[in-house]
């Protein structure tokens, strides 16, 4: 979770939402509590108390105690996984204060007053004014961009959604069957790209006088003839123009929403960028190791340029989901597509920054996913395993089967009838000195060690 994301929940239950992922990504079942409150900072009493409140949570949510606190050891009776984090961190954020005081600005469209919220949640004034300036402090209330780009991002992470009025509900759906009958963006994901519509569309409705002027003004970056149905504009009050539908294809295409052939333009401004970014990545894909067709290639440097656009934005919270984001997996499974995609980088930033040293793996990441799309990547760091069991025939093909469910994603090929010659890997559960290639011997059924002995093998072939 990003640490902004953070700051929208009681900050009690955002430790304990630290603690519980801490412990998740460390792989023992019991832990010292003096560790935690070293790495933590905090008193002994307060992990304690923090420990046992999420126990109470967890109870509540899930019907189990995840923990037992015993001399100051941590056992864990249940193993919890990121889908339980995630509920948690819905169900605290549900609970926040801040969540409260952002969906009352969302649905009337301006901050409400301590009466307000005294006479309808109970706040006194000085509560209300602590947690306006905390909210204030995250989000730039008075711009109609930063709201809407944040509430769709922190309402979209939470997997909840504003109450906006049915007609808002409404006209979301319409503009939504609109966008996909025009083919701006498709069906899949259908609710964040209403979740986002609405947010848009209540603001234009609420706050005209504020967005007026940006939106009788070109977009940015995208450009479109087409128009939003005049009766839905009508209904709501707002412009009737084109430049409506640009600056809402614009934020659906920041957040990455787009249909991949929308039948859209690019500003002048957009333009000349995108076309120097598709000049130095197209030349990348041609390289040998790629070998991409000079059609595929033009088609993902035009996608990659178009994401590398998004950094051309002052939009912070566009750039949410580029952070924390590892590629571990690339360097390990495909290193000849990672390394082709870093050397990218540099060029890219030359003569001037794009993209900010800190996003290099979510760059890296989202090029790597348009190649995944356009080209066929089988053939490009692929590894040849016999796999050669003593048994029936159907043992080998248990065992071919078990490797196709776990692995075949990482470009692998698996063989049972072979010559001496052939294959990478020789994957067995008896040794040959006939073999030359390097050999991995398993147990019948494959141990936790033996897939681990056969990653790490993997792994260290594709990178020679």
């Amino acid at each position: 979770m990003s640490s902004i994301l953070n700051e929208f929940i009681n900050k009690n239950d955002a430790l304990k939402l630290k603690l519980l992922s801490t412990l998740l990504e460390n792989k023992q079942t019991t832990f010292e509590l003096r560790d935690l409150t070293n790495q933590f900072k905090v008193s002994d009493y307060l992990i304690r108390e923090s420990l046992d409140s999420l126990n109470n949570d967890i109870s509540v949510l899930f019907g189990f105690n995840w923990i037992e606190l015993k001399r100051g050891i941590i056992y864990q009776t249940m193993t919890l996984t990121r889908y339980h984090l995630y509920q948690l961190s819905r169900y605290f954020f549900e609970l926040s204060p801040i969540k409260l005081l952002l969906e009352q600005r969302l649905i009337s469209g301006k901050m409400p007053n301590y009466n307000y919220m005294e006479s309808e949640y109970g706040w006194n004034t000085s509560y209300f004014f602590i947690q306006k300036n905390t909210l204030s402090t995250l989000i730039d209330l008075d711009s109609p961009e930063a709201v809407i780009s944040a509430a769709f991002v922190i309402f979209n992470h939470y997997d909840t959604t504003p109450a906006f009025d049915h007609y808002i509900k409404t006209a979301s759906q319409e503009v939504n069957q609109f966008l996909i009958s025009q083919g701006y963006i498709n069906a899949h994901g259908a609710d964040k790209k209403r979740l986002l519509i609405s947010i848009f569309l209540n603001e234009l409705t609420h706050n005209q006088k504020i967005c007026s002027p940006i939106i009788q003004q070109e977009d940015q970056h995208i450009h479109v003839d087409d128009k939003i149905p005049n009766a839905i504009s009508q209904h709501l009050a707002i412009p009737e123009d084109n430049f409506v539908l640009c600056h809402l294809l614009s934020a659906l295409n920041i957040f990455d929403l787009l249909e991949v052939s929308a039948p859209i333009a690019f500003t002048d401004y957009a333009q000349p960028i995108l076309e120097r970014l598709s000049t130095i990545i197209m030349p990348k894909l041609q390289e040998h190791i790629l070998s991409c067709t000079p059609q595929d290639a033009e088609k993902i440097s035009q996608a990659a340029a178009r994401y590398c656009l998004k950094f051309t934005t002052n939009n912070q919270w566009a750039l949410i989901s580029q952070e924390n984001i590892s590629t571990q997996y690339f360097q390990d499974i495909y290193p000849s597509i990672y390394y082709s995609v870093e050397t990218m980088f540099p060029a890219i930033n030359s003569p001037e920054e794009i993209i900010p040293a800190t996003y290099l793996n979510a760059f890296i990441l989202n090029i790597i996913s348009i190649i995944f799309y356009y080209i066929d990547i089988t053939k490009i760091d692929n590894i040849t395993i016999i796999v050669n069991f003593a048994g029936s025939p159907f043992t080998n093909h248990m065992i071919e089967a078990m490797l196709k469910d776990h692995i075949s994603h990482a470009s692998i090929k698996f063989i049972t009838e072979w010559s001496y010659e052939e294959g990478d890997i020789y994957l067995s559960d008896t040794p040959s000195d006939r073999i030359a290639t390097p050999q991995v011997i398993w147990k019948k059924p494959p141990t936790i060690s033996d897939w681990q002995a056969l990653a790490e093998l993997i792994i260290r072939l594709k990178k020679k």
